[in-house]
C-alpha cells in the first residue's frame, strides 16, 4: 500500500514540475521593448526599463520584473468606471521607474499633472475623467510601486 502511494506521489510531482517549467519558459516571450525611436527615453548610464507583457489595466503599464502583491491590491472595473489600488514589488532604481512612467504613460493617453519627490516619488496623471497616482518607494534592495486609479473628482 505504501509503495503504491509513493509512486502516485512521484508521478504527480513530476507532472507538476513539467507543467511549471513549461509555463516559465513561455513567460519571456510576451515582452516588448519600447525604444527611443518609438518614443521612450533611454536614461543616461543604463538601459531603460521594459514594459511587462501583461498588466491589470490595459492602459497603465508596469515595468518588467515587478510582481503584484495580491493581498495588498484590489481592482474593480465596469464599462462605466474603474477603481483600483495595485501594489507591486521589484528591483529597479526608483529614478528609472520615474523615467519609465514619464515616458510610457503618454503613450497610453495619460497626461502628466505633477511629480513630488521627497524620498518617495509620487507621480500624478489624468485622462478623460480619470486620475492615476503612482507612488514609487525605495525600501532597502526593493522598490514598492503603488498604482491608484479612480474617477477624477469634479470640483464645483
Amino acid at each position: 500500500m505504501f509503495l503504491k502511494e509513493k509512486k502516485v506521489f512521484t508521478v504527480a510531482a513530476l507532472i507538476s514540475m513539467a507543467l511549471f517549467l513549461s509555463g516559465c519558459a513561455g513567460l519571456s516571450q510576451g515582452r516588448r521593448r519600447v525604444s527611443a525611436e518609438e518614443g521612450s527615453l533611454i536614461p543616461e548610464g543604463g538601459v531603460s526599463l521594459e514594459v511587462a507583457a501583461a498588466f491589470r489595466f490595459d492602459d497603465i503599464p508596469v515595468p518588467i520584473g515587478f510582481k503584484i502583491d495580491q493581498f495588498g491590491s484590489f481592482a474593480f472595473q465596469t464599462e462605466y468606471t474603474r477603481v483600483g489600488l495595485l501594489k507591486y514589488k521589484g528591483r529597479a532604481n526608483p529614478d528609472k521607474v520615474v523615467a519609465f512612467y514619464k515616458d510610457q504613460m503618454p503613450l497610453y493617453g495619460w497626461a502628466l499633472v505633477n511629480i513630488i519627490e521627497y524620498g518617495k516619488r509620487i507621480i500624478n496623471f489624468e485622462k478623460e475623467g480619470q486620475s492615476c497616482i503612482i507612488t514609487i518607494e525605495p525600501t532597502g534592495s526593493k522598490t514598492i510601486l503603488t498604482i491608484a486609479i479612480s474617477p477624477k473628482s469634479e470640483i464645483k
